[in-house]
């Protein structure tokens, strides 16, 4: 049978385990967060270039007719 003591010292390990473990999902989460806030500035970024080639390629279009 656990003494008190023993008792004691399981559940503070337990908490520091699930204290250790919530760290970890939450920087796992802030990884994630950056790397799609990341990818949104590249589809952003690559549709405005894309954007910006189409209406060049028009002008020239209409500048030469």
């Amino acid at each position: 049978m656990k003494t008190f003591q023993q008792f004691n010292e399981d559940i503070e390990k337990r908490r520091q385990e699930l204290r250790q473990r919530s760290r970890e999902q939450m920087q796992r989460f802030k990884e994630k967060s950056r790397a799609s806030a990341e990818s949104q500035r590249q589809r952003a970024a690559e549709i405005e270039d894309r954007r910006r080639l189409k209406d060049e390629i028009k002008s020239e279009l209409r500048s030469e007719n």
